[in-house]
């Protein structure tokens, strides 16, 4: 009997201390770094937690097969993983890893358009951009229209300056209809709540003015009286008479002046040669700029002028506008 017990004994000491041994080995296994740099992960379609688990064992053998069983069967929940890309962090053990791509907070590429830029500046910043699919690559403005479904060949004014957020993978070609689709609410819901008697005949004319607004100051303060100077002008038949629409006719001529001849040069934008508004917008607007070309201020304003602080001095008629041209440009 004496020696039962002892072989008994034995035996359980022999497990117990086998059992200690697995479950150190089987805490140790859980609890190592796995991720061992920042990057982003992508969990696609056929992708399940034991898979990823498997990619970041560097030997998998039937330990580690137990193992990752065990670990599965210890936390059913963090084996519901969802489709996605996720930013991970050097250092995280398996648990941490898999509650991450459980809660399903995809991580969120930042680009900024800014107000004033151009349809060429925004295909070029988004062939440098990270995390996006350009899709529109080597297609011509009008093709990409089309592929947006557009029924405009010139994209120019039609997508809304502003951040943007998007997943990794995301089209170039889905950034633009977003953008696209919340500046035609914007400009739709404005226009039906626009001052009455405008010289414009619909909102795209709107969106043409605003883009001229946006050129000519970055100053919101001042907004809505340089609209009212573009609608005074347009009210008299007088032609608008503003550079930003030079350059953009001038096109990649433009190397950074004007010159008179700039001024005489016949282009579909020249608002020195043409009598009302150019055929499209000559940049992306912001909705400051949508709001002052459908709300300007009340004034007699004709014309105006950079005063040298980044703001302008209007001026009602042309002797005043020359007096204050001699005084902030030619400083007589």
């Amino acid at each position: 009997m004496k020696k039962i017990i002892t072989a008994v004994s034995l035996l359980f000491t022999i497990l117990l201390i086998t059992c200690v041994l697995f479950y150190s080995r089987y805490q140790s296994f859980v609890s190592v770094d796995r991720v061992q740099s920042d990057h982003i992960l992508t969990v696609a379609s056929g992708d399940t937690a034991q898979s990823i688990a498997n990619s970041m064992i560097a030997a998998p053998d039937m330990e580690s097969k137990v193992f990752l069983r065990l670990f599965f069967k210890q936390y059913p929940n963090i084996t519901n993983i969802k489709l996605g890309s996720y930013k991970v962090t050097a250092g995280w053990d398996f648990k941490t890893l898999f509650e991450h791509l459980v809660l399903g907070e995809e991580f969120q590429h930042k680009i900024t358009f800014i107000e004033g830029s151009t349809f060429k500046e925004w295909r070029q910043q988004l062939s440098q951009a990270t995390g996006i699919i350009d899709d529109t690559a080597g297609l011509s403005e009008p093709e990409i229209a089309t592929l947006l479904n557009i029924d405009n060949p010139k994209l120019e004014g039609l997508l809304l300056p502003e951040t943007y957020f998007y997943p990794e993978g995301t089209l170039v070609s889905a950034l633009y209809l977003k953008s696209h689709q919340k500046l035609q609410a914007y400009l739709d819901a404005a226009w039906l709540s626009r001052d009455k008697k405008l010289p414009l005949k619909n909102a795209y004319e709107a969106l043409i003015l605003a883009s001229i607004i946006e050129k000519e100051t970055g100053l919101e303060s001042e907004r809505t009286t340089v609209s009212s100077v573009f609608i005074n002008r347009l009210n008299k038949r007088m032609r608008l008479q503003t550079d930003p629409t030079v350059i953009y006719g001038m096109g990649d001529d433009y190397k950074g002046n004007i010159r008179r001849k700039h001024l005489r040069q016949k282009t579909a934008y020249n608002t020195y040669v043409i009598k009302r508004l150019p055929p499209t917008p000559i940049a992306m607007v912001g909705k400051t700029s949508i709001d002052a070309a459908l709300h300007p201020a009340k004034t007699n304003y004709l014309y105006f002028v950079a005063s040298g602080d980044g703001g302008h001095y209007f001026s009602k008629n042309l002797k005043e506008h020359n007096r204050a041209v001699r005084k902030y440009i030619l400083k007589k």
